[in-house]
């Protein structure tokens, strides 16, 4: 058997997996004869050819990455800060300050309205009350009369009170003793006299035996009447 003849049909075959250019050519002019018969039979004109993209050899992945790049940089320069904010032209303050100046003027109208209401609000409330002032009877308002001062008690008063409660004390005398030297004696008439006086203002002090040396306690009911009047006068103070 020839081995010629064996591979013969094979070759044939992967041959015509492949195109030429020429025959890509071809195949394209054949095209677009047929749509320009078909639009002559339809009486219009074929529209315009689309330019053909050229080819891009690169592999999907290449592709779809680049594509993915170019996204990223657009929308990294979008939102740059920089980006975000811009000046005003010329129009833009033109019309702004329109507005503004059409916000001022309804405002003053606005405050010029409110102060003619207020205005003659104010005049119809005056000629109301000058008519009925007119009307009524003159009113006399009564003053009232300022209250009395509050007497504060003085301490002269608390002295008297003191005095009065004194008054009802009765202060013994100590008994004399009976063995008293001369000089223990009074003398005169006037030390007699502040001899009382003396015993009653201050307390008794115990008396002293001249002969024996020996001292003798005051009564016990003056020593009581004299802690009663201390306390009482302790009491008022407070």
């Amino acid at each position: 058997m020839d081995p010629n003849s064996i591979m013969t049909p094979a070759t044939g075959a992967i041959s015509s997996r492949f195109e030429s250019q020429s025959s890509i050519d071809e195949a394209r002019e054949n095209r677009k004869k047929e749509w320009a018969e078909a639009y002559a039979r339809i009486g219009q004109e074929p529209p315009p050819e689309e330019p053909e993209t050229d080819y891009d050899a690169r592999t999907l992945y290449e592709r779809l990455q680049a594509q993915k790049e170019l996204k990223k940089e657009e929308w990294d320069s979008k939102m740059k800060l920089s980006n975000q904010w811009r000046g005003l032209n010329a129009d833009e303050q033109r019309f702004l300050a329109e507005k503004e100046a059409e916000k001022r003027a309804e405002q003053k109208k606005l405050e010029e309205r409110e102060a003619e209401e207020m205005r003659a609000y104010r005049e119809r409330l005056a000629a109301r009350n000058t008519s009925q002032a007119d009307d009524s009877p003159p009113i006399v308002s009564a003053v009232a009369k300022p209250a009395p001062p509050k007497k504060i008690p003085s301490k002269d008063v608390k002295k008297k009170d003191m005095k009065s409660l004194m008054k009802g004390v009765v202060v013994k005398k100590k008994p004399k003793a009976p063995a008293a030297s001369s000089v223990d004696k009074p003398s005169t008439a006037s030390e007699a006299a502040e001899r009382p006086d003396s015993s009653s203002s201050k307390p008794s002090e115990p008396e002293v035996n001249n002969k024996t040396g020996t001292k003798r306690e005051a009564p016990s009911d003056v020593t009581d009447a004299e802690d009663e009047k201390r306390q009482k006068l302790e009491e008022d103070k407070a």
